[in-house]
């Protein structure tokens, strides 16, 4: 029999697991591999498998009945979506786990606009698109596209939640992008169209890093968009920085934040309150087949003390996962002001799933497929979790498109409301909803937010 394992970060975590049944499946279908893969994963790993009735143990009487019922679906990609709890939004797949290295590495095809997708008003169909930051010296930054711009049609297409991802996040070497601006909160092309080349590129995930001077305090801000192990050294430089600087307020922007990797996550966490190293962070909680690989993890000792007794964080509905964790998990060590809109409400996490053929770690060479299904949910050291309504900010300051404001700046609404609190003009109150004339345009999720757990040493 094929062994099916689950190596997170190395093989000891789970070991070397037998098949989740007997079966032994002798229909000859291309994808019948895969799909059994997926089967015997979900039914093992996935958080929710006993809310959902296709997952349960004694669902097939019998080899026939099993085999069955992989056939009835349409290809791999049907099963593993029908396979999922109805609330479960985050579980993703690739089909060619290299994508899946690089991505976590933050290597995509790129031409440095970073954006979001909303909305049109009165639509449920066409959205546009929003740049939310622009890469220093990327094709995009050359052509003049800036923070603000706003496009409605790609490749003289209208967007669409159906086309966004076959115009936008393909593997096309180029596209291009019909500016639009708004007036009277309508959509309105400038006739402006714009030719944007794509190349792999490594994301740096250390968007901007600064100390300000303010109301004779040293402010130490830094935007962080995703938790990444391969950029980890990057971090620990900048709170090196801050530390020799000495600051006395610490700004930290995750408002464009997905998440990521769960140990990132532990580090930022001892580089923001080194003094608490050591000390549970987060509690890691299975499904009942997994209830013996709960566990806890701490605040990683990264050698630096800042001696803060408060941060702040920058926050919208796109900072999720990882960065929901770190919030939460500070939460009992020292105060945490949130300013902006109430993040995403991942309160889960998942790791990826490979088809292993032996305990020495040999992925079946006769696919590429890894999973990334939710397996656990994430509480803090006081037991705290359960926030899939979002964390709710202590000031409530959504980003509004006719004012998104220089990232950075201390005019930047989110910062400068920040800098207001540490200057005294402004308290900070368990909430504060701080009257803002928003646009009503609606954002969509363009990624699911990542927790992906990685055990540390």
């Amino acid at each position: 029999m094929k062994k099916l394992l689950f190596l997170f970060v190395f093989l000891s975590v789970f070991g070397c697991k037998d098949d989740l049944d007997e079966t032994i499946l002798v229909a000859n279908a291309e994808n019948l591999e895969i799909e059994d893969f997926i089967y015997k994963a979900m039914n093992y790993v996935y958080y929710w498998q006993e809310d959902v009735p296709n997952l349960a143990d004694n669902r097939f009487s019998n080899d026939k009945e099993y085999t069955s019922f992989l056939q009835s679906y349409d290809g791999p990609e049907d099963l593993y979506n029908n396979l999922k709890f109805d609330e479960d939004i985050y579980s993703y797949y690739y089909d060619d786990y290299e994508d899946y290295n690089k991505s976590s590495q933050a290597v995509s095809l790129s031409n440095g606009m970073i954006f979001g997708l909303v909305y049109v008003s009165g639509s449920n169909t066409n959205i546009f698109a929003y740049v939310r930051y622009v890469f220093p010296n990327s094709d995009a930054a050359l052509k003049g596209i800036k923070r603000g711009d706003i496009f409605t049609h790609v490749n003289g297409t209208q967007l669409t939640v159906e086309n966004r991802f076959e115009l936008l996040f393909s593997n096309k070497t180029s596209y291009s992008i019909d500016l639009a601006t708004i007036t009277d909160n309508q959509l309105e092309p400038t006739g402006t169209t714009i030719v944007l080349n794509n190349t792999q590129q490594t994301e740096r995930q250390i968007y901007l890093s600064k100390i300000i001077e303010y109301d004779n305090k040293k402010v130490g801000y830094i935007m962080y968009n995703g938790f990444t192990a391969s950029q980890e050294e990057d971090l620990k430089n900048e709170f090196t920085d801050f530390a020799t600087q000495q600051i006395d307020e610490l700004v930290v922007d995750l408002r464009y934040n997905p998440g990521g990797r769960i140990s990132t996550t532990q580090l930022l966490a001892g580089l923001i309150a080194g003094e608490h190293a050591g000390k549970v962070f987060g509690k890691i909680i299975y499904n009942d087949k997994l209830r013996n690989q709960n566990t806890k993890v701490n605040i990683t000792n990264a050698n630096i003390q800042l001696g803060l007794s408060r941060v702040f964080f920058l926050t919208t509905q796109s900072s999720a996962s990882a960065s929901e964790m770190i919030i939460n998990g500070l939460k009992p060590y020292m105060t945490t002001i949130q300013i902006g809109d109430k993040t995403s409400g991942k309160d889960v996490g998942s790791a990826p799933v490979y088809d292993y053929v032996d305990n020495k770690g040999t992925k079946n060479p006769n696919h590429k497929w890894v999973l990334l299904p939710i397996m656990f949910k994430i509480f803090n050291s006081e037991n705290v979790g359960d926030y899939s309504d979002g964390l709710q900010p202590n000031i409530s300051l959504p980003e509004v498109l006719s004012n998104l404001g220089v990232l950075g700046e201390t005019n930047e609404p989110l910062l400068q409301k920040a800098l207001e609190v540490i200057s005294g003009a402004v308290s900070a109150p368990l909430s504060i909803s701080t009257t803002r004339t928003a646009l009503p345009f609606n954002e969509i999720q363009t990624e699911p937010g990542r927790a992906v757990f990685s055990p540390t040493d």
